[in-house]
């Protein structure tokens, strides 16, 4: 089955591919989230994560953009799954990201904190996440991530076929 695509493409638009990764780490009953832009302005929330640098794995450009983001350094456990979501970023370029979405274990604070001024980790419920992530794609992952810990009963290692270990 292929993944899910979000987004409609719009006429005369070029797409082109973005891979890109995401993680989902819990602290009690809660997810890290990111809040981006100046909260005097505009914010949205999306989940830590995103795109691979050139012969960068998922998993490594996982590990790096999370701290950066974050500031804590993780490890991916399990693939929760794929998706592609079309999105307008930056000055109105288009890119059609594919998300590799992974849960993760927090290991704990990354040396030298976070380091992109414009991204605040915050703690959300899963609820709360899944109405206020910006992208279609993100509330996907926390919907496919809830369900595998359904099935793993309530450990953070996703259960079904998305459980694959990674590394």
């Amino acid at each position: 089955m292929a993944p899910p695509q979000f987004g409609l493409p719009e006429d005369g638009r070029a797409w082109p591919e973005r891979p890109s990764a995401f993680g989902l780490a819990r602290r009690g009953q809660r997810l890290a989230l990111v809040e981006i832009g100046d909260p005097a302005e505009q914010v949205w929330l999306a989940l830590p994560g995103g795109g691979l640098e050139p012969g960068e794995s998922a998993e490594v450009a996982l590990v790096r953009e999370f701290a950066e983001e974050t500031g804590l350094v993780v490890r991916p456990t399990g693939l929760v799954g794929d998706s592609s979501d079309r999105v307008i970023i930056n000055a109105g370029r288009a890119f059609n990201v594919r998300g590799r979405f992974f849960a993760v274990d927090i290991l704990g604070p990354a040396p030298g904190g976070a380091t992109e001024p414009d991204h605040r980790l915050v703690w959300k419920t899963p609820l709360e996440a899944i109405r206020g992530l910006h992208r279609p794609s993100h509330a996907w992952a926390v919907v496919e991530w809830l369900r595998g810990l359904q099935g793993a009963g309530g450990h953070s290692r996703p259960a079904r076929g998305q459980g694959r270990r990674t590394s």
